[in-house]
């Protein structure tokens, strides 16, 4: 079977089809067997061993490939309990091979009894009594962290239900403060070559200093190719893979960072990938991210956050580009228009096209009306 009809498969199996299955099915014994050692960072004042290289398993996991990454020694894996299927595909492929794994899930929702639920379901979806690392998933702000999630949090940690706690943002100079008010122990955070280190390195200096571990997102999207009519808002962007390891290689420069966790797509992909842990940042590899960066300064958000609250009509700029950043950079319209579609709906109703100027100038060149127009109407 080949990579989208084996997942489809075994997604329409119900997920009851062992995962050893499919990788029998897509021949992967024919892969090489013994992976050549990777070097272990440690995860702030956790103590965890992680490769720098880790797994955003993300909405659409292939088995295959996630089988692959531990048989490559890649051991960090990150998922949530909103990402469909993502546990209960990842629980399979574990099975037998738990201290192989570092586990990481997290609870989009904020109340205590929810959180707990959320859990419970997840260990259950991973087959495991406890996860190593569990995050409360994108607070960005801290009216986003309840004291009810907080004492949830602190509870799931003191039961041994999770060795270790935290939270995900994709704004750290917000929450760079009330992460260590919180007593968290990691956080999962956005820091890439196109994002640019000025905009992180403060807040990050300050976690890495207190011990908390930091997993690097969104290492990779935004320096991709792009190449969008941007009168079609139905037209699939071609994105190509070139880049993708000169942009881990630059965030593993940062001896701040415990691990990232891009998406692999594929196994070619991620071999690809798993290659940033062992080779050096080079002047070839700045030389590819600063023209690929140039390339898409006008469409890509590098989420300053410095245009919040400066919308008349109250869209929040920053999210809904990073929504269309999932689909134009990322290839995942499911992603994209859920994240858009739980936007309160008087901001959903907002159609940037209906302005004739923006009140938005974006100082790092993006063209934040034409980006807002595209997405409302890609994803609405």
């Amino acid at each position: 079977m080949k990579g989208k009809s084996s997942r489809r498969k075994f997604l329409q199996n119900g997920l009851m089809v062992p995962a050893a299955g499919l990788i029998a099915a897509r021949g992967l014994e024919g892969f090489p067997q013994a992976p050549a050692p990777i070097p272990y960072r440690t995860l702030g004042k956790t103590g965890l061993k992680v490769s720098g290289v880790g797994f955003g398993i993300g909405y659409t996991p292939d088995p295959v490939v996630l089988e692959r990454a531990i048989d490559l020694g890649v051991n960090y894996f990150d998922t949530s309990r909103v990402y469909k299927d993502s546990e209960k595909v990842f629980g399979y492929v574990i099975k037998g091979k738990r201290d192989k794994v570092v586990i990481s899930t997290k609870t989009g929702t904020n109340t205590r009894e929810q959180i707990l639920k959320d859990i419970e379901t997840s260990l259950q979806m991973l087959g495991t009594d406890y996860v190593d690392v569990y995050h409360m998933h994108a607070r960005d702000t801290a009216a986003r962290v309840s004291d009810e999630a907080l004492e949830a949090m602190k509870l799931i940690k003191k039961q041994g239900k999770a060795r270790f706690i935290g939270l995900s943002t994709h704004d750290p100079n917000t929450m760079a403060d009330n992460i260590l008010k919180y007593g968290l122990d990691v956080v999962q955070t956005t820091y890439s070559y196109a994002i640019g280190a000025p905009f992180r390195d403060a807040a990050l200096d300050k976690l890495h200093a207190a011990g908390v571990g930091i997993i690097a997102m969104k290492v990779v999207i935004g320096l991709t190719g792009l190449h969008l009519d941007m009168k079609n808002p139905e037209q699939k962007p071609k994105i190509t893979s070139e880049g993708c390891v000169a942009a881990i290689k630059w965030v593993l420069k940062n001896p701040r960072i415990g691990t990232t966790v891009p998406h692999h797509g594929d196994v070619s992909q991620l071999e690809m990938n798993v290659r940033a842990m062992s080779e050096s940042y080079t002047p070839a590899d700045e030389k590819l991210l600063y023209v690929r960066n140039e390339q898409n300064r006008p469409f890509y958000c590098r989420m300053c956050y410095e245009c919040n609250g400066q919308c008349p009509k109250g869209v929040p700029v920053t999210d809904e580009l990073r929504f269309l950043a999932y689909n134009d950079f990322g290839r995942d319209i499911h992603q994209a228009r859920r994240s858009f579609l739980e936007l309160p709906q008087e901001i959903r109703d907002v159609r940037c096209r209906d302005c004739s100027d923006c009140a938005i100038q974006c100082r790092n060149g993006v063209r934040v009306q034409e980006r807002l127009i595209r997405a409302q109407e890609l994803l609405a």
